[in-house]
């Protein structure tokens, strides 16, 4: 049982309910205890699942690598069904479990994706070898929204860690479709 409870799907904001269509993961049910901040945080998360320079699969990558580095379950078990749905393997989740992000089940693009995020996850700063391999697949926009999803997620799992929100996993892609709808809302 969470910390603080999650509120009922009425108490949040018509966005969020609508958006929804009955369903409200326990996340943003309890981020609603903080009526100012709900709506831009998921507004934030839906631009980070709809738009930019990483693919679906980079995306996923970096979220999964996050949720493992932030030691956040319940970021994790969100994001198995959604890095499913859109191309990440079972072999390349199993990877990211086990830390190993040099697994030749990663392209060296993702490698150096990967090893990236995951010393963005252990500290403040990143070395320059990590970070020169990182450049030479990605550009700049790529590198800081890489970050931009550090710092989302770092929220994410610790709202999730210190309130101890229960896990409610999708099945599918539930979550990135309504991150989608609420991109086009």
């Amino acid at each position: 049982m969470s910390r603080i409870p999650c509120l009922d799907t009425e108490a949040l904001p018509e966005s969020l309910r609508s958006l929804a269509q009955g369903r409200v993961i326990n996340l943003y049910r309890v981020l609603g205890h903080a009526p100012q901040s709900v709506e831009q945080i998921a507004r934030l998360g839906a631009a980070l699942f709809t738009e930019g320079g990483l693919s679906a699969v980079e995306r996923e990558l970096l979220i999964l690598t996050y949720a493992t580095g932030f030691r956040s379950e319940y970021e994790w078990a969100q994001h198995v069904p959604i890095s499913r749905a859109v191309g990440v393997t079972d072999e390349q989740r199993a990877a990211l479990r086990r830390a190993d992000h040099d697994s030749a089940v990663f392209t060296p693009a993702q490698r150096a994706l990967v090893a990236f995020a995951s010393a963005v996850a252990d500290g403040p700063l990143v070395d320059d070898i990590r970070y020169a391999r990182l450049r030479e697949h990605y550009d700049e926009e790529q590198v800081v929204e890489t970050l931009i999803l550090a710092g989302f997620y770092f929220l994410v799992a610790r709202v999730c860690t210190v309130l101890d929100v229960e896990i409610d996993a999708p099945e599918g892609d539930e979550v990135l479709r309504m991150a989608q709808e609420m991109r086009a809302g």
